[in-house]
Formats: C-alpha cells, structure tokens, sequence
C-alpha cells in the first residue's frame, strides 16, 4: 500500500493520466450541477479550468524534474491563482436594477482552479474532499442564503414612481413609519416619461416582516407606479 502510494505522487505517464483524467471529473462534476440550473458556465467551462489548472501544475512539476532546484514550481499555480480573476469576473452582471448575478459561477470557477492545482501536483485527498463539498453547498445549502435574506431586516427595492415631485412624499412616508434607508440610487424610468423616474433603494425595517408584506406596505403609498424586490 505505501508503494502505491508512493507511485501515485511520482512522476510517471499513467499518474499523469490519472491526474488528469481526475480533473476532468471533478471539474464536470461541478460543471453538470450549474448545468442543471442553467447557468452559463457549466459542464464545459468546469472541466477546461479544472484540467487547464492541472496541467500548468503538472507542467511545473515536469519542469522542476527536468532543472531541478533551479525551476520553481509555485510560479505556475500562482499565476492561475490571479489569472482566474478574468474569467471569472466575465461570469459576473449586473441588471439593469443594479442586482448583481453570477457572483457564484465565478466563486466556483476559482475554487475549481484550486482543485486542478491540487490534483496537478497529486495531492487527491484534498481535491475530492473540496470537490464533494462544493457540489454539496450547491446541491444542499444554496437556499441557506435565501432563507437569511427572508428573514433579513434588510431589503433591496426597485421603485418606479409617477413624477418627481412624488419622491419627496415618499421618503417623507417611509420616515415616518420608521424605515432606514440605507442607499438610495435615482435613475430615468425605463418608460418614455420626461418626468418619470426610478429608485433603487435599501431600507432597514423597523422590525423584521415578511418581505411581500413590506412590498404590499410600499405599494399602497402614493405616486408609487410600480415596485419590486430585487
């Protein structure tokens, strides 16, 4: 067994091929749980990072065999490291109601960077364990956030409003029913109104309350034309 074990972190064609291959599975395997829930970077973007990630450090592992200590093999894998940055900040929009998406993708595209690393170099045990718990958190736990922000005091909210000059009753109005706001954005409506704009706001509500029902509450105040959680 420990012959085994040290084949496995030798450098030899079918561990570099087992290496490899491994990337390819873990890669997709995350890959195919982005599928699944239609985001753009799935199975295929998964897997080229992860065996890319595996081969630069591969790479560096067969330069330092070739020069020896002359060669130094963590300047490969740090240069992914910075360089995932790009292509996960391409994964990254923000709607025309300034909410953010795609947050997510490019967080798992960097840790995928890291599991190709860590299978580049033979260290198995740490790239499955991440691996299996990355598909857990985006099997299991990608609703822990939705749960926190239902029972959160705070809420993002796009307003639209009938005029200008409503903007000042209603901040007049969520003052007196003690809400905070916290960041305010003004911006021209979408719709073909010289007067008509829109808010992008977040407010702290006095107590905590169902989301729907502080929709419902901000609705019914006047000059409102059309509001929605973001």
């Amino acid at each position: 067994m420990t012959d085994f074990v040290t084949y496995m972190h030798e450098w030899h064609l079918p561990v570099v091929l087992l290496r490899l291959a491994l990337a390819l599975v873990c890669g997709g395997l995350v890959g195919i749980s982005r599928s699944l829930k239609r985001r753009g970077a799935g199975f295929k973007t998964h897997s080229l990072v992860c065996i890319g990630s595996a081969l630069v450090m591969l790479t560096g592992q067969y330069i330092f065999y070739q020069y020896g200590d002359a060669a130094d093999m963590s300047r490969l894998p740090a240069q992914v490291i910075s360089g995932i940055g790009f292509l996960g900040a391409g994964t990254i929009l923000v709607t025309g109601q300034s909410h953010i998406k795609g947050l997510t993708t490019a967080a798992g595209l960097w840790v995928c960077a890291g599991i190709g690393i860590a299978l580049g170099i033979g260290f198995y045990s740490g790239a499955v364990f991440v691996t299996l718990m990355l598909l857990i958190i985006y099997r299991f736990l990608e609703n822990v956030d939705q749960v926190a922000y239902r029972k959160s005091r705070f809420i993002d909210i796009y307003v639209e409003f009938e005029s200008r000059r409503v903007i000042a009753g209603f901040i007049s109005e969520l003052k007196t029913n003690h809400y905070v706001i916290s960041q305010m954005e003004l911006s021209k409506s979408k719709k073909n109104k010289d007067d008509t704009v829109s808010a992008t706001l977040m407010l702290e509500t006095p107590e905590a309350m169902p989301h729907k029902e502080v929709i419902s509450r901000l609705r019914a105040i006047e000059g409102v034309d059309y509001i929605e959680e973001i």
